[in-house]
């Protein structure tokens, strides 16, 4: 009596009626992109965690550099909102309460979605580059703007420095989230509140000889006038 072969279940997953929707499929992929890295994951791999085949997988988004680009796409707009909403709240508040909202709200995303962060800024994937830059830029902008109004606040001359400075604290900001992101037993909310203190005691404590010495040569070099051909 010949053994009955198993089904394939590459080709068949759930019943028509239960078919997984783009957002579940686009969750799966996010899901295995950031355990295994863009190298690593497959499409199989991917339908097998949305529990749906890769026909559907291939249909929906096309190979998997196209999955790879439409799940950072819906990412990076998940963590921009996030942060826009955040940013929005802190205006008209003191500068500690709006430097506070603004660092919260990257740990609070890292500790609500770290598959989503990883994703975003652990892959060393080529195509993620633009991306990245474009979201950091986006937050930096509003970081920098922080920065100019404590300077001013403060009786400083705002130069380049304060853009240096807005990247150093975006750039800090950002890798301890991504710690957290990795670290389940790190509570996100008590990381950010540290990293809030950390920020507020290095603004506080800057020393205002060193920005002028960084911002003298770039605003002497802005001064003169262009070389003539």
């Amino acid at each position: 009596m010949s053994r009955q072969s198993p089904p394939d279940r590459s080709s068949a997953r759930r019943s028509p009626a239960a078919r997984p929707t783009d957002d579940e499929l686009l969750d799966a992929a996010r899901a295995v992109f950031a355990e295994r890295g863009y190298a690593q994951a497959t499409m199989g791999l991917i339908a097998d965690r949305a529990d749906s085949t890769k026909p559907t997988l291939y249909a929906h988004f096309g190979d998997k550099a196209a999955l790879f680009r439409t799940t950072v796409r819906r990412e990076v707009a998940a963590l921009r909102a996030w942060v826009i909403s955040a940013y929005e709240t802190t205006h008209g508040r003191p500068l500690e309460e709006r430097v506070r909202l603004s660092v919260m709200a990257m740990f609070g995303y890292a500790g609500a979605h770290p598959e989503s962060f990883r994703l975003l800024f652990d892959s060393a994937v080529d195509e993620m580059s633009n991306e990245r830059r474009a979201l950091a830029d986006s937050i930096a902008t509003h970081v920098i703007g922080q920065v100019r109004e404590h300077l001013l606040a403060h009786g400083r001359p705002v130069g380049p420095g304060a853009d240096l400075l807005g990247a150093m604290m975006v750039g800090l900001v950002g890798r301890a989230a991504m710690h957290v992101s990795h670290s389940p037993g790190v509570d996100p909310i008590a990381a950010g509140e540290l990293a809030t203190g950390f920020v507020m005691a290095a603004l506080r404590g800057l020393d205002p000889a060193l920005l002028e010495r960084f911002d003298r040569p770039a605003q002497a070099r802005l001064a003169e006038p262009p070389a003539r051909g």
